[in-house]
């Protein structure tokens, strides 16, 4: 290789390199005015279950990932809100939080969040199928806990549904455990709906469906428990929501 060659490459070399430095930057976890958003590393989970993602059972059909993606939610009451969406099973370490909404938000009302997928999401996958995201919005405390209040939300880009129809609650725990979860109307002792998961593999999320469609508006609470399978060890989550029947 000649000394001329090998000047080039080398100069070709400095130009390539700060652009990729750059474009990973611009993917890296950051400040995004209304939100925090980006690539961060997978976070070390030292509980032995965690809630990932409450979302109502909606699928809107998109062709392709959509410019846009809203989440609606219902606040029962007036109180905190931390609102995150993560991949419910890590592939491109996609996280958003901190949001700071337009306008606070309101109690006894629905509220909405929109950002635009063309700053991260379109960068990871322009092929993503946005349910693939999962959506937590803690209510009060923004640490996961062994008994969560959760604001259910509605993942959608452009129509969202009328009416509830039922919920997805996804979790994981931290090794092959046995569960059997129940959801249950506040002040009443007879379970409404019970599903049991025989072995659920470690770290990986699993999801619990429960038809809502012909509930009332009211509080209610799922609740897990079960143990791991290696030592026989207790494993307990239960997760406190408000169903209101109407997405208005």
């Amino acid at each position: 290789m000649t000394a001329k060659l090998t000047q080039k490459l080398f100069a070709l070399l400095l130009l390539v390199v700060p652009l990729s430095v750059q474009a990973a930057s611009d993917l890296d976890y950051q400040n995004r005015g209304d939100r925090f958003e980006g690539v961060r590393p997978k976070p070390v989970s030292g509980y032995d279950i965690e809630v990932i993602s409450v979302l109502a059972d909606y699928h809107e059909p998109a062709d392709q990932l959509p410019d846009q993606l809203r989440i609606k939610f219902h606040l029962p009451g007036q109180t905190t809100v931390h609102l995150t969406v993560r991949e419910q099973d890590y592939r491109l370490f996609y996280w958003l939080d901190r949001v700071k909404p337009v306008k606070e938000w309101q109690a006894k009302s629905a509220n909405e969040f929109t950002w635009s997928t063309e700053a991260v999401l379109r960068q990871l996958d322009h092929k993503l199928n946005m349910y693939e995201l999962g959506v937590l919005i803690r209510l009060k405390r923004e640490t996961p806990a062994s008994v969560e209040d959760i604001a259910p939300a509605i993942l959608y880009h452009a129509m969202p549904p009328e009416k509830i129809g039922g919920y997805l609650f996804t979790m994981k725990t931290n090794g092959d455990a046995r569960l059997s979860c129940k959801v249950y109307r506040e002040g009443e002792p007879a379970e409404l709906m019970t599903q049991a998961f025989r072995r659920i593999p470690g770290g990986r999320p699993f999801t619990i469906r429960w038809e809502a469609a012909d509930v009332p508006e009211a509080q209610y609470t799922l609740v897990c428990n079960g143990y791991f399978l290696d030592n026989n060890q207790p494993v307990q989550q239960a997760v406190r929501f408000f169903h209101k029947p109407s997405a208005k």
